[in-house]
């Protein structure tokens, strides 16, 4: 300890009574004053960003350890992600731009005019700077918007599907492409430009077994009877998992179930989840997976995040936490064995305003599986304030 002085040996509790309360932006800082303090000091993640009083918003409280303090938030904002401690904000005003709400800076991109109205997700690449940032847009149905530092404009991108609909987006840091889901379970990369090449390039994941202009066809890729399910489950997300590419079905309307050609019958359960892992070698190439290896994965506005749940006092192994957007927002939480979703409680002191309805889940890093499980533990008693912006 000598090289950090005698501040490094400040007993533990002394040190989480001092930096309770503190603004999220000191709180960060002093984690990363020695070793010891960041040992003592819970990492602040994952967390819940809460909206007040509905989607449009003048205020913006947070559940998490301290507090955000962002001023340059305008009424009738709409939060469309957020990845690596960064937001994606929609104004009527500044139209879409990026926040990182520790420093308050913006990064105000172009305004998509001509890409239509309803842009309901962004991804975008990690640390995000007014002088370098890649973002990707859902747009329209079954357009995909695209810019880059100084590009100047959006390349929008058109996928050819038989009326089928974009569902999701999910951006592989590791690998440098974004992951196009859509409501039938249909996968399309973007590969982001190198070099000198400024246009993206969309293609199939499976561009080399696809005949161009043949429809999507659901009983190639999935296992009996998921082919099935494809068309009936709406909801649908898509996430990178150890290298490995998942989907989660969730249904969202009511019981269903139907008789299966070799006899019996198969139900889905309302709410009841898939998940599905992508196998290359095989034949059909998507089956369900009966759990994700001690990993549990966060969902929604947000670029999915998988955390190892082994040593977090709060996070169960082998879960989909996910925020149904039916009943006012509620995060809930999908377990793999049991089969069954419920509401997600926080832990102890951590209340939710019973105005604020749930947004995304925010962390911040996206590249969680790949870091030492040591620096992410959380402590059960964890205060995760709500404070008013």
């Amino acid at each position: 300890m000598a090289p950090f002085g005698p501040w490094a040996d400040l007993h533990t509790e002394l040190l989480c009574s001092i930096a309770d309360g503190l603004s999220l932006k000191h709180y960060t800082s002093i984690r990363g004053a020695c070793p010891a303090w960041r040992s003592a000091l819970a990492p602040p993640f994952p967390s819940l960003l809460v909206i007040a009083d509905g989607r449009r918003a003048s205020s913006l409280p947070f559940l998490m350890q301290g507090s955000l303090h962002v001023s340059t938030l305008k009424k009738c904002s709409f939060f469309l992600g957020s990845s690596n401690g960064c937001f994606a904000v929609a104004s009527e005003w500044l139209g879409i731009f990026l926040l990182n709400p520790l420093t308050g800076e913006e990064i105000k991109l172009l305004r998509m005019n001509n890409c239509g109205k309803v842009v309901p997700k962004v991804v975008f690449a990690p640390n995000p700077r007014p002088d370098n940032y890649t973002v990707v847009a859902l747009c329209d149905g079954n357009k995909i918007g695209y810019t880059k530092t100084r590009d100047m404009k959006w390349f929008i991108s058109d996928i050819a599907m038989n009326r089928d609909q974009l569902a999701d987006l999910a951006y592989d840091i590791d690998g440098g492409k974004v992951y196009c889901l859509t409501e039938c379970g249909d996968v399309h990369v973007l590969h982001i430009p190198h070099g000198r090449r400024r246009k993206p390039i969309v293609e199939p994941l499976l561009a080399a077994d696809r005949t161009p202009g043949v429809p999507f066809d659901p009983a190639l890729v999935f296992t009996s009877p998921y082919h099935i399910a494809s068309k009936l489950t709406r909801s649908k997300q898509i996430f990178v998992c150890n290298g490995s590419l998942y989907q989660v079905w969730r249904n969202t309307t009511g019981t269903i179930g139907w008789r299966l050609p070799a006899g019996g019958q198969f139900s889905m359960s309302e709410d009841e989840i898939f998940v599905l892992r992508y196998d290359p070698g095989r034949q059909p190439c998507w089956d369900v997976v009966q759990d994700l290896g001690g990993y549990s994965v966060f969902i929604g506005k947000n670029n999915p995040a998988v955390v190892r749940a082994e040593g977090l006092s709060w996070v169960q192994a082998n879960c989909v936490y996910w925020i149904d957007e039916r009943w006012r927002d509620v995060p809930m939480v999908f377990d793999m064995v049991t089969r069954t979703s419920t509401p997600f409680v926080l832990p102890a002191n951590n209340v939710q305003a019973p105005r604020c309805r749930a947004s995304c889940w925010y962390f911040f890093s996206d590249n969680i599986t790949s870091t030492d499980r040591r620096k992410h533990h959380i402590s059960g008693d964890v205060a995760a304030k709500t404070s008013q912006i």
